[in-house]
């Protein structure tokens, strides 16, 4: 930084309460010198400011002397030896300053509600970690009702029509509304006949063996085969080389595919024509096809133009015009459909 750099200003300077910005304290390793220097003179001496009073320097971070208030009390002041000591009073002066620390030691009566009783629900008594766990997990497995919760094990039929099982829940003693079981054999519930993947679902609590007590629901695909124009079934993807290639007539194609597809078949570019001076502008797409199409704009107007395209050779084609165009007068593109 160039100290030389400097604007002396002998007036005061009046900022209109604009803000400084990007500006430092003049910086000093010893104080300078304060003849007939007026008190108010703010200086960085060694990285703290300091100020003249007209009779000393004072250090300005180190101007605050905080007031003295003994305690009265202050039991924390020295170790515990025995019981819980707690804040119980804080008093403070008008100045919001502390005065007065008070503490008690925690009794038997404070905690008296805090006491483990497995027996009774009340805003009393607490429950043990035993209590608490036996009491969410009859919650979960006994009391959901409307769920569909699974239960292991799955389910086996009767194996002669009109009769039925009795499932075996795993996570009750009893059937709950909403416990399904995955059929794990052919046979019968009641009159229905099931097959092994159907599921049977309980609709109402204590369903036990009768079979109007339990929805079946069926795996809905007996026979799963491949999909053709006229039946529903099963179906492949084609890969994007597949899609491209365009002779697989049994599998189907995604969006990614058709991309690739429109990419592979469907050619596009765009130029930029004109120089100043010539008539005739040679366009390299090296699409190896003749098959192009071409769409001409002027930019100036975007008005659609009628001109001259003929491919020359499989990956050229010459575009030529009656005058000469200005730098860049048309946009043009060329479009073509391989193969």
């Amino acid at each position: 930084m160039n100290n030389n750099a400097v604007i002396s200003n002998n007036a005061h300077q009046d900022n209109f309460f604009g803000e400084l910005k990007r500006t430092r304290f003049q910086y000093f390793d010893t104080f300078p010198s304060t003849d007939n220097v007026p008190a108010g003179w703010v200086i960085d001496y060694k990285r703290e400011l300091h100020q003249w009073n007209g009779a000393e320097w004072i250090n300005l971070a180190q101007n605050y002397v905080h007031p003295d208030y003994p305690l009265t009390n202050n039991p924390f002041q020295t170790d515990q030896t025995g019981g819980l000591l707690l804040l119980s009073q804080i008093l403070t002066n008008s100045s919001g300053h502390v005065i007065k620390v008070a503490g008690r030691n925690l009794t038997n009566a404070d905690i008296v509600s805090i006491f483990l009783n497995d027996a009774t629900q009340s805003g009393t008594y607490t429950w043990s970690s035993n209590k608490i766990k036996t009491y969410i997990e009859n919650l979960i497995g006994q009391s959901l009702t409307g769920a569909l919760i699974y239960q292991p094990g799955g389910y086996i039929p009767a194996t002669v029509k009109g009769s039925m099982s009795t499932p075996s829940p795993i996570t009750s003693a009893t059937i709950k509304t909403g416990m399904v079981w995955v059929i794990t054999a052919n046979g019968w519930v009641g009159d229905e006949p099931v097959s092994i993947g159907d599921h049977l679902i309980a609709n109402t609590d204590n369903a036990s063996n009768v079979a109007t007590n339990y929805q079946i629901i069926e795996k809905g695909i007996p026979d799963i085969v491949d999909a053709t124009d006229t039946v529903k079934g099963l179906i492949q993807i084609a890969t994007d080389v597949e899609a491209i290639v365009g002779t697989d007539a049994v599998k189907a194609m995604t969006p990614k595919s058709t991309k690739a597809v429109l990419d592979a078949k469907i050619k596009s570019r765009t130029w930029q024509i004109g120089d100043g001076s010539s008539v005739t502008f040679s366009l390299t797409h090296n699409w190896e096809t003749r098959n192009v199409d071409y769409t001409c704009y002027r930019n100036a107007d975007n008005r659609r133009i009628n001109l001259s395209c003929v491919p020359v050779t499989e990956n050229d084609v010459q575009i030529d015009v009656l005058a000469p165009l200005t730098p860049n007068e048309y946009r043009i593109t060329l479009t073509a459909r391989l193969d």
